[in-house]
């Protein structure tokens, strides 16, 4: 008994120190109470977009073509059941908290495992490819450079930060997830003027790209499921949905609003920026190693206008992993503390888990170092390689859901917030997630990226094994 009593004490921890579940982008700090309905819709926005905008549509672009659209559509469908299901849950039971404490309540505490340590793994992966974006976008400045340098240096730098305070986290992340949506909706605006000629420019540009050389689908079908995996790495950063749900005003309308928002909101800019780059170049030629934003900006010829745009999106990425180290380092602390890891991972020191700061800060370095042996394609590797471990999570968030609402409704628990159509629509996001990870063979260099992320899951599937056995030998 000794045992059990231990595991709920450290799972109360559990619950107030998972600040997030999802990726390397995002609000990560602490969310105040009384949230509204604009506020978090921000928060949500923002936290959405990072890298996999700026920088990976360019690959998805050229896997689609202008049908990239479609593959968005698809995406936005999948994450609005995933983010609905996480605010279900987060909103009727607020001390739980994480996806984390929500699985090892619902589905036991070997999904929690390895929930865990793919979370972690995955997001060490992910920050690697933010650092790697933020050396790419920096490179436009000193093109002479190698990519590792610069992610190598970024990757030590926010390492170094994470440190030292946690005061003002969260009012960085709200800063940045305003300019990040303002200068993605001003690309758009500019991109407009141009492709309907009220700013002229001498190359052929507008809607006509779409259709010519040979048309809206380029890859047909299949290129619009070959980019599914880069899309929704685009979309995977929704954690801050259901960290902020239990303290929202009003939950049943302000969550339902901040869901249908979001999801209008992140297709409108997506979709939005995806026409207007293919809008200004023929997708065939959209750059992947640079963000096809700047790329697409050098119709106008105006160097000033590309280095504004490639300051903030540079500076975005870099809050973004700030962000992402933030809570990666609490998650592993987590882990530590509910026995899921060594327990001298969960020490602290003002509030700052230093030790599992700096266990995660050399994985990150070592793995950022990866651009110096594949300078072109370290970025995509890691990205796809973080797409499939998401979806996993994903598809855990969803199954927990689904057996999560049965308990909640014995308990006559007043759900404040209800996936509409339970449970046939979460079956139905589970269905897509599968069929998403499905295609990796349409796409040469997602086979191994989903290798990767099998054998990081079986590994950790059969490390759960030992803990398993001590954890029964102790209840015994």
């Amino acid at each position: 008994m000794k045992f059990k009593t231990l595991s709920r004490k450290n799972l109360k921890l559990t619950e107030t120190k998972v600040v997030s579940h999802q990726y390397g982008s995002g609000p990560r700090g602490k969310v105040p109470h009384g949230i509204g309905t604009a506020g978090l819709t921000l928060m949500t926005i923002g936290g959405i977009m990072g890298s996999g905008l700026f920088l990976a549509s360019g690959s998805a672009i050229r896997l689609a073509g202008p049908a990239i659209a479609i593959s968005f559509l698809i995406g936005v469908t999948i994450m609005s059941i995933e983010i609905s299901a996480l605010a279900e849950m987060s909103a009727a039971d607020p001390e739980r908290g994480s996806f984390l404490a929500f699985a090892r309540h619902t589905l036991g505490p070997g999904s929690a495992f390895i929930g865990g340590w793919i979370f972690w793994f995955s997001s060490v992966l992910n920050l690697a490819a933010e650092a790697t974006a933020g050396a790419i976008f920096t490179r436009l400045w000193f093109p002479g450079v190698p990519v590792f340098v610069f992610s190598v240096g970024y990757s030590i730098i926010i390492v170094g930060i994470n440190f030292l305070t946690v005061k003002g986290f969260s009012s960085v992340e709200s800063v940045m997830s305003m300019a990040k949506v303002i200068a993605t909706a001003a690309f758009i605006v500019v991109a407009a003027l141009v492709m309907f000629h009220v700013i002229p420019v001498r190359p052929i540009v507008g809607p006509r790209l779409w259709i010519s050389a040979p048309s809206f689908f380029p890859r047909g079908i299949l290129g619009i499921f070959a980019a599914m995996v880069l899309v929704l790495f685009s979309m995977s950063g929704t954690g801050v949905l259901g960290l902020a749900a239990p303290n929202v005003k009003r939950p049943e309308q302000t969550i339902s609003k901040t869901i249908r928002n979001t999801v209008i909101g992140i297709y409108v800019l997506y979709v939005g920026a995806a026409l207007a780059i293919t809008g200004l170049l023929r997708w065939s030629t959209v750059p992947t190693a640079q963000s096809p934003f700047t790329g697409a900006l050098r119709v106008l010829h105006s160097t000033w206008l590309i280095d504004i745009l490639n300051f903030v999106i540079v500076i975005a990425v870099l809050s973004t992993l700030n962000a992402g180290l933030f809570a990666t380092d609490r998650v592993l602390a987590t882990l530590g503390r509910i026995h899921d890891a060594p327990h001298i991972l969960s020490k602290e020191s003002h509030g700052i888990p230093r030790t599992a700061n700096a266990v995660t800060g050399v994985l990150l370095v070592i793995v950022s170092g990866l651009a110096y042996f594949l300078p072109k394609t370290a970025y995509l590797y890691l990205v796809t390689a973080t797409g499939f471990q998401a979806l996993m999570i994903w598809i855990l968030i969803i199954v927990t859901h689904i057996y999560f609402r049965p308990r909640l409704e014995k308990r006559n628990v007043d759900l404040k917030f209800k996936v509409p159509w339970y449970p046939i629509l979460s079956w139905i996001g589970v269905v897509m997630t599968v069929g998403v990870i499905a295609t990796a063979p349409l796409a040469p260099h997602e086979v191994i990226a989903l290798g990767i992320s099998l054998a990081a899951t079986a590994i950790f599937a059969i490390a759960y094994l030992p803990v398993k056995r001590s954890r029964q030998h102790k209840v015994s």
